[in-house]
């Protein structure tokens, strides 16, 4: 009944519109009016201010559209990938191996952008997974070469190391790496579990490492009188002197503290250190953990030296000789030719006699 009754409605405003000699220019309007609105819906694509999209022309890469208002043609075109071109940020956890073989955790952030949308397009498959795979390889592979003290001492160095090293790789896939920061570094929760047993070394390989990694620290700073020291205490000097330096970021639990503090106490009775002689003890400690720092400092600007030397050569390798060989070359080319020239002459003129 409805469809009926618009039927008639329409056909009566027609006939009232060709009486009053309006039928064409309403006719125009509404043509003009409806074509407009299938253009804005089938060719016009609108993206937000912070969007490069990419624009694939029969099934190829054509351009990158702008933010705002572009055309698209249907059928003929279509929009491929849009990408977002913010500051993005990630937070991840990597676990890594010291040298000495202890398992720890560093709490990463991770600030990055993307500055050449084609190249995180078709580059490669996923931009954000592979940056973050790449840094967690990185990390890894350059925390097995210093010490559990030097990482942690040096973690602003080594996130820088690490800049460098991966910048080159990134651009390659269109991402501008920001900012790399390690915001803090946890050792392995089975050191807090085997220090509250007696024996450390038979609960736990981590607690073991770490004691002897700590024990290592305090005799270099405090000499042979540390052999009296139990495990507890030593672990309970070790990180109070951590926790003293402003560079660290050891991020201790609270329920570590407890653990070795009752250890420590007792066995610092014994040792007879106290008071100003256990804050000394403490500075001297530190300072062994300064040099230790100054040693991973070293590495790290050699190897940053290293990875500067192999970019010039890839550099040189890829873009030719310097001018000064080109013209060396193009003059020994020139007397190799003259030497030639000047033979065959001479064996013309054997043959003619």
């Amino acid at each position: 009944m409805w469809p009926l009754i618009v039927l008639l409605i329409f056909a009566a405003l027609i006939l009232v519109l060709y009486f009053l000699d309006l039928l064409l220019p309403v006719a125009l309007f509404t043509a003009a009016g409806l074509f407009i609105l299938l253009f804005y819906k089938f060719f016009i694509k609108k993206f937000d201010p912070f969007e490069a999209a990419l624009v694939y022309r029969f099934g190829r890469f054509h351009r990158v559209s702008p933010s705002g208002w572009a055309i698209v043609i249907p059928v003929i075109e279509k929009v491929g990938a849009t990408i977002d071109l913010r500051e993005q940020q990630e937070q991840i956890e990597i676990p890594v191996i010291s040298k000495e073989g202890l398992e720890i955790r560093m709490q990463s952030l991770v600030f990055f952008y993307v500055s050449n949308a084609v190249n995180a397009a078709l580059g490669v498959k996923d931009y954000r997974s592979a940056l973050l795979e790449l840094i967690t390889s990185r990390v890894r592979d350059i925390s097995g070469e210093f010490s559990f003290t030097q990482l942690l001492i040096n973690v602003e160095d080594i996130a820088g190391l690490l800049v460098e090293q991966i910048q080159p790789e990134l651009q390659n896939w269109g991402v501008t790496l920001n900012a790399f920061e390690i915001s803090h570094v946890e050792p392995p929760k089975q050191i807090m579990e085997a220090l509250q047993g007696k024996r450390v070394a038979a609960e736990s390989l981590e607690a073991k490492k770490f004691t002897a990694e700590a024990r290592r620290i305090l005799t270099s700073a405090l000499g042979k009188g540390t052999e009296s020291f139990d495990d507890r205490t030593l672990a309970y000097l070790y990180v109070k002197a951590l926790e003293n330096m402003k560079s660290s970021k050891m991020m201790i639990p609270a329920e570590f503290m407890d653990v070795v503090k009752g250890g420590g106490q007792n066995s610092l009775a014994r040792g007879m250190i106290s008071g100003s002689t256990f804050n000394k003890a403490l500075n001297m400690i530190g300072d062994e953990v300064t040099k230790e720092a100054a040693i991973g400092k070293t590495e790290i600007k050699r190897k940053l030296e290293t990875a500067g030397k192999n970019a010039a050569e890839e550099d040189e390798t890829d873009y030719g000789s310097s001018p000064e060989q080109t013209d060396k070359e193009e003059e020994d080319n020139a007397k190799k030719a003259a030497a030639g020239d000047s033979a065959d002459g001479e064996v013309d003129g054997s043959i003619g006699k």
